[in-house]
């Protein structure tokens, strides 16, 4: 029979080494699958041993509750920021400037300049024969001396500047900066930069990330702490921001405003979904071990120890070398699948980085290169405003067309009426445009703000310009919060702007200080057209209902032609074909192909129909989870609003959350909710995930409420709570007048006492299991 530690502690080990695989050496041999069932594997040997399972297991990322903030910790050695340098002149002269700091050549003439400074004071004040000629031995001496120094560093800038040791180049990644410190192999604290002397405490969310190692490869040091920064890849910025717009959210700006607000998440669950990753760059306190005497052989050894670190670092002997790797890496660096924004030069050796210090703010022995930002000036037309399936109105810059970053740009987003009133963009406006993350165009800023004949400000909609609904306002949520606590909308503005670091307009009316916290203006008729186009477009899309044949150009001409006006009127479509066909460019194979197309997106399940409505926050991952745990919409409809939030999945929290929690019930139970899924149901969607929700309902606690208390003897309390749902009853998480059964163990505390009050019948584990059918064994 196995060893169950020995069979644990192998497999761990076998994680940690594709791990180091995927992430360190960038050369996998497994399948993402077989990776997953390695750690399903490891997961169920520690269920049935729990005794054997450490902190340090890779089934332990992520797990607890949500926290409720951030405390912040001291850095044991401060983290400075990097002083930037944007041409080539600016990081030469800082390579100068090192090597005049550092060079032992260079020293020996200084000092026997200075020997000669100190002979010739010994002749200060002294007129006679003999002073006067050794001063002017002196003098000829000095000029000699000083002739040799300015050659000396001529010499050394046309050789450039080379160093001992020489200086180490990696690409700068455009991420967000953290500090990991490890006590004895083992992650102990991980800390954001804060301001340098403190930071914030994200270990939760850092241990979510699979190229953080829980524990280090190799002998451990007493104290290891690295700095390094942490990304999102591209196409999981991507992804997320598909997400976060199929759950009625603003997409991201760019993957490093992803990353910031990903880390400062209080739920690590969510976290674990964002695929961030960690890139190692430097040191913090290190203690025990043997000495590390460069940049690269710190790279050598964090990469040793589990760490990933940029490949494309490298040593260059000269800054001409460095410079070559500038301009070499410009070219190559779209091709990465993560941001970067320059390049980060340090002095190789730490022995002379101790040498040339700091100053108040940055590191002497460091600096980033940055390169420039592809920015173009143009015409700004029009702003329009464009109405999502949420009825959120969004400005949108249309301008004369311009070429930015590789492409043609004639539309820029304004993201909402605060940034529009922040950056007074008005129409006829001559702007600057660039795309935030080489990704998305925006407009920076305007040039000629100052000329005589500039258009009014524009005037901002106050009703849909597509329904004529009132538009409802929503403003920034830190607004809000020192409203709420100040009552005085100035007085909480211009404490917001003293955080931010901005300007506070005293002057302002109060109508201009609401405009200026606005984070969005919203059409709530859920009948808008606007929003239903979008809604339709999303409903049918590939990953929701994935409608074969009906795009963007169909969805508007069903529209316009009044053939459609809600989602149920899809399903409808095979009556009206006559009018289908009567459409532009709609014959009969694209007719057939469409209908067909709808009546198959009516098996695509639960999951696919939930992502596929917009309900706000409420995404594809959240659809899947919710669809797998309930089973059914009739399940779905019956869950509380704690219910939804509390339940967890294979004894982890299932990461929904009271936002995703609310919104959904809140909808479920809207009038447009329900005749929604009426409508969807009476056309034959299927409303439940799979065959199996059917024969839980129809099981032996059907419409039955329990509640699960105590430890019970053979089974957890989430194994107790899944036989609950086996049996098609609810495994609610609180007691209350509508529980049927309470299943009590041992140290059931208040929630029996409570049940007991409210005279709810109290189960033992043996009647629960008799009540079931099964017996002891069986569970």
């Amino acid at each position: 029979m196995p060893d169950p530690a020995a069979e644990i502690e192998s497999l761990r080990r076998e994680i940690r080494e594709h791990d180091r695989r995927y992430y360190v050496d960038a050369a996998p041999t497994i399948s993402d699958r077989e990776y997953d069932a390695k750690l399903a594997e490891l997961r169920s040997w520690e269920e049935k041993h729990p005794d054997l399972v450490t902190p340090d297991s890779p089934t332990q990322r992520v797990g607890g509750e949500p926290i409720e903030g951030f405390r912040t910790v001291d850095h044991a050695r401060r983290m400075y920021s990097i002083d930037n340098s944007y041409d080539e002149e600016d990081l030469t002269k800082w390579a100068q400037r090192c090597f005049e700091a550092v060079d032992p050549d260079l020293a020996t003439i200084d000092a026997r300049l200075a020997r000669l400074e100190t002979k010739e004071a010994e002749f200060k004040g002294k007129r006679d024969a003999d002073s006067k000629k050794g001063r002017e031995a002196l003098a000829s001496e000095r000029a000699a001396v000083l002739q040799e120094r300015i050659q000396y560093l001529d010499s050394a800038a046309k050789a450039g500047y080379p160093l001992p040791g020489g200086y180490a180049a990696e690409p700068k990644i455009d991420g967000v900066a953290a500090s990991l410190r490890y006590e004895n192999g083992r992650l102990a604290l991980g800390l954001t930069r804060g301001d340098g002397q403190r930071g914030d405490d994200i270990t939760h969310n850092l241990r979510t990330l699979r190229s953080v190692p829980l524990r280090l490869a190799g002998e451990a040091r007493e104290v290891f702490e690295v700095r390094g920064e942490v990304f999102m890849p591209r196409a999981e910025f991507d992804r997320v921001n598909r997400e976060q717009e199929a759950a009625g959210d603003d997409p991201f700006v760019n993957p490093r405003n992803a990353t910031a607000g990903t880390l400062k998440q209080l739920d690590p669950q969510r976290v674990a979904g964002r695929g961030l990753r960690l890139t190692v760059y430097g040191m913090g306190e290190i203690v025990g071990g043997e000495a590390i005497h460069s940049q690269i052989e710190l790279l050598d050894e964090a990469r040793d120890a589990g760490f990933a670190t940029n490949p494309l670092a490298q040593d260059c002997e000269t800054i001409k070398e460095v410079l070559d790797y500038i301009n070499r890496f410009e070219q190559e660096k779209e091709s990465l699948g993560y941001g970067v924004d320059g390049v980060v030069v340090k002095v190789n050796r730490f022995d002379l980085q101790e040498r040339l210090g700091f100053t108040s703010r940055s590191p002497r022995w460091c600096i980033a290169y940055k390169y420039a930002t592809e920015q173009a000036a143009t015409e700004l037309l029009d702003i329009e405003w464009q109405i999502g399936k949420s009825g959120k109105l969004t400005p949108r810059a249309k301008m004369a067309p311009v070429f930015v970053a590789g492409t043609t740009v004639q539309h820029a987003t304004l993201h909402n009426v605060g940034e529009l009133r922040r950056k007074d963009v008005r129409i006829g406006d001559t702007v600057i445009v660039e795309k935030a993350g080489e990704i998305i165009p925006q407009v920076v800023r305007v040039v000629d703000a100052d000329r005589a004949d500039r258009a009014a400000p524009l005037k901002l909609p106050t009703a849909c310009p597509t329904c004529g609904a009132a538009l409802v306002m929503e403003l920034d949520k830190r607004f809000l919060t020192l409203l709420e606590r100040t009552e005085d909308p100035f007085e909480a503005a211009k404490q917001l702007a003293e955080k931010e670091g901005s300007a506070f307009d005293p002057n302002l009316t109060k109508e201009q200080l609401y405009e200026l916290q606005e984070s969005g203006r919203y059409c709530p008729n859920p009948s808008c057209p606007a929003q239903l186009k979008e809604r339709l477009i999303h409903f049918a899309a590939r990953g929701q209902l994935d409608i074969d044949g009906l795009g963007e150009k169909v969805v508007e001409q069903l529209l316009e032609a009044g053939l459609v006006t809600s989602y149920g009127d899809l399903y409808r479509l095979h009556t009206k074909r006559d009018a289908l066909l009567a459409l532009e460019r709609m014959g009969k194979k694209k007719a057939d192909n469409l209908l067909a197309g709808i009546e198959a997106s009516k098996d695509r399940g639960l999951a696919r129909v939930l992502a596929s409505l917009g309900i706000r926050h409420v995404g594809s991952t959240a659809s899947r989870v919710l669809a797998t745990h309930y089973g059914s919409l009739d399940a779905l409809r019956e869950a509380g609003v704690a219910d939804l939030e509390s339940f967890q999945v294979n004894r982890e929290e299932s990461g929904i959350g009271p936002e995703i929690a609310r919104s959904l019930h809140e909808y479920l139970h809207s009038e447009t909710g329900k005749a929604v899924f009426d409508d969807l149901a009476q056309e034959g969607l299927i409303l439940q995930e799979d065959s199996q929700s059917v024969a839980e309902a129809a099981g032996a606690l059907a419409g039955k409420t329990l509640v699960v208390t105590g430890t019970l003897e053979r089974r957890s309390r989430g194994e107790a709570q899944e036989l609950i749902r086996q049996h098609g009853g609810k495994a609610a998480s609180s007691v209350s007048k509508t529980t049927d059964y309470l299943v009590a163990g041992e140290k059931a505390g208040s929630k029996l006492a409570k049940a007991e009050k409210l005279g709810v019948p109290v189960l033992s584990e043996e009647a629960f299991e008799q009540m079931l059918g099964i017996n002891g064994s069986d569970g």
